[in-house]
């Protein structure tokens, strides 16, 4: 895990392994899952008392909901990323 520090100095971002295999993948960049736990669009309960931050990115000039599911709040562990086009699946409208 590889520690990125953040504008706000009292938050710590820490990404796991598969989510920065994950963001390689589907290249999603740190800028845009760090934008994503700052200033979401929705921010939502996920499974095992997690966090889901969601936010628009554009990718091949289409715009993609970008998904990034993470624990803690001061100390942010990002445990995946993803970005979709199924907007209403995500509970997310154009």
């Amino acid at each position: 895990m590889n520690t990125s520090k953040k504008s706000d100095p009292e938050k710590a971002i820490t990404y796991s392994r598969h989510a920065e295999d994950r963001m390689i993948e589907r290249g999603i960049t740190r800028h845009e899952v760090e934008s994503a736990l700052s200033n979401p669009i929705r921010t939502k309960s996920a499974r095992k008392g997690r966090h889901e931050n969601q936010a628009w990115i554009i990718r091949s000039g289409q715009r993609k909901l970008l998904r990034v599911v993470s624990e803690g709040d001061i100390n942010i562990l990002v445990i995946t990323v993803m970005a979709t086009s199924k907007f209403e699946k995500y509970g997310v409208s154009e």
